[in-house]
């Protein structure tokens, strides 16, 4: 038993507090709440938009901080604690790339979701999280925007799409990060935001030390905030660079990993 006594909790969402199903299981839902009532902040950390991360917040009953779109955006109620966006050249070398190699561009910037046209992507993407995206020109969008641009842009393809696009986006040396949150899944964010920056903003803002920290996540994504918190719990479906990250393994997220994992080491120490 880890004796550690945590005050923060920082969960991914998809395939971590969610099921492979993108649905909350009740059993993950009162485990979130007990550590809440146990005196625990929680933060979903996600690479999903704000209004698809609200609804689950709601569900969950908890009121902590949120870091969205890959955690350069951080909001606390009405304010914003990070607020990292990709500069005009980075949205639009990604543009190009993206439409030279037939693969789907989805834009987020504040509460808005944008695409040029809908596909058999953004349908799927819609109903994982159910918000709707708009259809809007992305490349005058962009030069209008300037720098003050996209807080994340999401490039979805088949795999070896995907893989192809990797290292051509690497080698513009342009400030952002790519990081993948599925085989088909490309996250491009701003160079320095990601899940663990925003991890340590969060301690900063409430006076805390990483080693506070009770973090769970599935993917590469993820991995960052993994090895940066004092607990970094891979689930078990996690990708190979998720589990190299995490200090343990709990169960899938289709056998309550997360509820297990918090209540080995929040309720059991702290009630």
């Amino acid at each position: 038993m880890n004796q550690q006594q945590y005050r923060l909790l920082c969960m991914d969402i998809d395939g971590t507090l969610l099921n492979s199903a993108h649905e909350l299981p009740p059993g993950s839902r009162e485990a979130v709440r007990s550590a809440a009532k146990n005196g625990v902040t929680i933060c979903l950390m996600s690479a999903r938009p704000p209004q698809a991360v609200f609804p689950i917040r709601d569900a969950l009953g908890v009121d902590g901080p949120l870091a969205c779109c890959g955690g350069g955006l951080i909001l606390q109620g009405e304010n914003r604690l990070a607020d990292s966006r990709l500069t005009c050249a980075c949205t639009q070398t990604v543009l190009r790339e993206t439409q030279a190699r037939g693969i789907h561009l989805s834009v987020y910037r504040d509460l808005d979701w944008l695409i040029a046209a809908e596909d058999e992507w953004s349908r799927a993407e819609a109903q994982i999280t159910g918000v709707q995206p708009m259809v809007a020109p992305l490349e005058t969008l962009f030069t209008d925007w300037g720098d003050a641009g996209a807080h994340k842009l999401l490039c979805m393809g088949e795999k070896n799409k995907i893989d192809e696009l990797i290292p051509v986006l690497e080698a513009k040396h342009l400030p952002m990060t790519l990081v993948r949150s599925k085989d088909e899944y490309l996250e491009v964010i701003p160079a320095g935001a990601g899940k663990d920056t925003a991890m340590h903003v969060l301690c900063e803002a409430l006076g805390l030390t990483p080693n506070e920290v009770m973090a769970l996540g599935d993917h590469d994504i993820d991995a960052p905030l993994l090895r940066a918190a004092g607990l970094g719990i891979a689930m078990g479906n996690a990708s190979p660079i998720a589990r190299a990250a995490a200090d343990e393994l709990t169960d899938s997220c289709d056998a309550d990993g997360a509820a297990h994992a918090i209540y080995r080491h929040i309720r059991e120490v702290q009630s």
